[in-house]
């Protein structure tokens, strides 16, 4: 399941609306709603950028790509709203925090934030599973750059699992344990880590939740 099908069942109304309530473009909107021939006459270098992204599309058309794309940013920032705290500060870290489809745009599995106090800054990553893979298997698997970028960067690491409304939260500052996989099929063959994720890691996603979970780590 791609992220605009994952990210439409988790909110449970038409993107498009989400979309104009966070204040996005209305090229973003035209995206959402699938106006393909109105983007690319009223919005020629977001089209023009879009078709530059065909290489990472995969066997996705370029405006599904771009329909991925765009959901991902709204789950993103719905997760920056609620991680917000008057203990810390939470901002985007990210290339795409202007919210534009840029030329050769990347999707990721991944959000960057920065979570800073008056001594610390931390990076905290989100990835989504839109299946309910995580939840069902207890395990999920993290590209191998991707595992060792947590590790070397100290990075605190949020699963967040959208069918059952859970999260669980990790610390890379301490050891993750994880089994290496030399070729894993799902990212490629490219290698991969396997962590365990218990159902007992498992939160329900709310914004007194969340915070806390994040309060105890700094």
């Amino acid at each position: 399941m791609g992220a605009f099908s994952g990210v439409s069942q988790f909110f449970d109304r038409p993107l498009d609306s989400i979309a104009t309530e966070f204040g996005y473009g209305a090229d973003n909107i035209l995206i959402l709603q699938g106006r393909e021939q109105e983007l690319r006459t009223a919005f020629p270098g977001t089209y023009r950028n879009i078709r530059s992204c065909i290489q990472h599309a995969d066997r996705r058309t370029p405006l599904a790509y771009a329909q991925d794309l765009v959901a991902s940013w709204l789950i993103e920032d719905f997760f920056l709203k609620i991680l917000s705290s008057e203990q810390y500060t939470i901002t985007l870290n990210g290339a795409d925090q202007g919210r534009k489809i840029l030329e050769s745009s990347r999707t990721s599995a991944s959000s960057d934030f920065l979570i800073t106090t008056p001594t610390k800054q931390i990076r905290l990553e989100l990835m989504n599973d839109y299946t309910g893979f995580w939840r069902r298997r207890e395990i999920l698997h993290l590209r191998n750059d991707k595992y060792i970028r947590l590790k070397e960067t100290g990075s605190l690491f949020i699963a967040v699992a959208t069918p059952s409304n859970e999260f669980a939260l990790f610390d890379f500052r301490e050891e993750v344990p994880a089994r290496y996989i030399p070729s894993h099929q799902p990212y490629g063959g490219k290698p991969a880590y396997e962590i365990q994720i218990p159902f007992t890691l498992f939160q329900p996603i709310t914004a007194h939740g969340i915070e806390q979970s994040i309060l105890q780590l700094l």
